[in-house]
């Protein structure tokens, strides 16, 4: 298990409002016991969090292993991953050169959910879309 601060945050602010909403809806008045009922969320709301993350992280490197073998030999361009955002399904990566490129999800190889995390190094072909720089073929490159 690791600390992630991200995780942290979201869950240090879910536990504080969650007993404040959930209190009212099953007519229990948290007043003298709010302390209680915001640390057993804060723990179930930030190991389920790390949780699927580690899970995630390694179903996106088992299932993507496969799609990484023939990485070395080609002409695409390395770059790390500026940000994601899953739920909308595309985000920026950063070129070597430093330049920005938007990635959609679909542009992502592999199968099942396809997504990106945050400082992940991958490999891709940069095309001009209408907006400009889009990234093509992506793929993340695999960590010895």
């Amino acid at each position: 298990m690791f600390f992630s601060v991200r995780a942290f945050i979201v869950s240090l602010i879910l536990a504080l409002v969650a007993p404040l909403v959930i209190a009212p809806l099953v007519g229990v008045n948290i007043a003298q016991d709010y302390l209680v009922y915001f640390a057993v969320t804060l723990v179930a709301v930030y190991l389920g969090a790390v949780f699927s993350q580690e899970s995630s992280s390694t179903k996106t490197q088992s299932s993507s292993e496969d799609d990484l073998q023939d990485d070395e030999q080609d002409d695409r361009e390395i770059g790390t991953v500026k940000w994601f955002n899953s739920s909308k399904g595309f985000g920026f990566l950063t070129m070597e050169s430093g330049d920005d490129v938007f990635v959609h999800y679909r542009a992502i190889r592999g199968r099942g959910r396809r997504f990106l995390i945050e400082g992940q190094k991958v490999r891709f072909y940069v095309t001009e879309g209408e907006k400009g720089k889009q990234a093509e073929n992506v793929s993340i490159v695999k960590t010895n």
